[in-house]
């Protein structure tokens, strides 16, 4: 038995649904409303969410001791700085927290893309295994990594003359195809991975399983709600 307040998250979830799904109408009071909530809601949970987490974090680790204390309440008040530029008299204060948190961001940053795209990527491609015993797909599939990898590698290395001569010229033409085809999977599964949600949300409105099945007759009622408004809307905004 389907409680009313399950009842209402149903209702409301297929509105905000059909909501945003109107703006392929064009532009419209219901996404309008739809995205100015999902806004608010949005930064008011943020907000809530660091502030619970700078409790928890000042109740089980930096408030054990006086140091700890010390550290906090310095990193609080680098945090206040930011709002400083709202105001032209203070707003080199909000530079100093900047700097802190653009420098202390690269310099993570840094260090994981060095390991993860440079390092990381060297050590695996030097243990692939060309062959693999009982599994012919996969002995091909990194058979061609480990030919494709130092192609494309070569092909924004070598740049000039040399380019145009035997053998880069052939490892030139292998690596745009192998490029091609990486842009071409990378899109393909982009588009895939958008039918795909937009198919799951399609499941939900018709309410087929594990969908609640209210959401079929709420989406039937909100939807035509919705598109009778925008017709209406029109017709009465081209008479004026």
């Amino acid at each position: 038995m389907t409680t009313m307040w399950e009842l209402i998250g149903v209702w409301t979830a297929v509105f905000f649904t059909l909501a945003i799904y109107s703006f392929l109408y064009g532009e419209n009071p219901w996404f309008r409303l739809a995205e100015h909530i999902f806004a608010g809601v949005s930064v008011g949970y943020a907000v809530a969410f660091n502030l619970d987490y700078l409790r928890d974090q000042w109740v089980n680790k930096w408030s054990l001791s006086g140091t700890l204390m010390l550290l906090y309440i310095i990193a609080i008040l680098f945090g206040i700085l930011w709002y400083a530029r709202f105001t032209k008299q203070y707003f080199f204060a909000y530079r100093w927290t900047l700097a802190i948190i653009v420098g202390t961001g690269i310099g993570m940053a840094l260090r994981t893309v060095i390991f993860t795209q440079f390092l990381n990527q060297i050590m695996a491609q030097a243990r692939l295994s060309l062959w693999v015993p009982g599994d012919l797909l996969q002995s091909f599939s990194n058979t061609m990594i480990a030919i494709m990898v130092p192609c494309v590698l070569l092909y924004f290395w070598f740049t000039g003359p040399a380019r145009d001569k035997a053998p880069m010229s052939y490892i030139e033409k292998f690596a745009r195809y192998t490029m091609m085809a990486g842009f071409g999977a990378a899109f393909g599964y982009t588009v895939l991975t958008r039918y795909s949600l937009f198919i799951g949300r399609a499941q939900f409105l018709l309410g087929i399983t594990p969908n609640p099945p209210e959401a079929r007759m709420a989406f039937y009622v909100i939807a035509a709600t919705i598109l009778i408004t925008l017709f209406a809307k029109d017709h009465l905004f081209k008479k004026t």
